[in-house]
């Protein structure tokens, strides 16, 4: 088995990394799985996500804030990216208004479409800018696989944090989004930098959610 061997040499090479992501992800998922929970268990959330907060914010005494999250220089090989990504984004969002039996095209938008990309960026510049960028030594392929896993957990932890089920197909939900992160991740490799699945999340978001009079449950309690 050399390429596991391999793995297991480059992570014994790199622990701080892998300690890092390893700790940066446990705040987060401790955020998901308490976000929509009542005072005092939803601190708990706030104590995550400030921990996270504290890891990624420790790991800039030798980056720049902008390199930890993977944002370099625009050059023209990103900014030829961009358009790809933002058409990744929205066939991505038009095969989930098909799936759940919406009109493909939204007839217009409301002020979510303002707000949703921002959840969706931030959502980009912790997995695939940090997290994915900090396990790069392991491997492009590795670092790809393992941070579309820990958005998918992120993901399906928000939802099951909701105080009431959803009705939902969760088995969708799990795929989609670790598709989506494949694809993201990939973007990331090939241009080099976050932006081009940050515009693709975004994209996908606006499109998908854009229409809606309020906020989506599974984001905003």
């Amino acid at each position: 088995m050399p390429g596991r061997h391999t793995i297991s040499s480059r992570v014994r090479a790199h622990p701080g990394r892998i300690r890092d992501v390893f700790l940066a992800l446990r705040g987060i998922l401790i955020f998901a799985g308490f976000i929509h929970s009542p005072f005092p268990l939803i601190l708990l959330a706030v104590g995550g996500l400030a921990g996270t907060a504290a890891v990624i914010g420790f790991s800039t005494k030798d980056n720049r804030l902008r390199e930890i999250f993977g944002i370099t220089p625009l050059n023209r090989g990103i900014l030829l990216y961009i358009p790809i990504a933002a058409v990744v984004g929205a066939l991505m969002a038009v095969i989930t208004r098909n799936r759940f039996e919406l009109t493909l095209i939204p007839a217009g938008f409301t002020g979510i479409a303002l707000v949703a990309p921002l959840v969706g960026a931030a959502e980009e510049l912790v997995f695939r800018g940090y997290i994915q960028g900090r396990l790069h030594p392991l491997g492009k392929l590795t670092s790809i696989v393992c941070a579309s896993a820990a958005h998918t957990c992120y993901k399906l932890l928000v939802i099951l944090s909701l105080s009431m089920p959803l009705q939902f197909d969760f088995f969708f939900l799990i795929f989609w989004t670790f598709i989506g992160g494949l694809l993201f991740g990939t973007l990331r490799e090939l241009s080099g930098n976050t932006i081009p699945p940050l515009i693709a999340h975004a994209v996908f978001d606006i499109v998908l959610y854009g229409t809606l009079t309020t906020a989506p449950v599974w984001v905003w309690s």
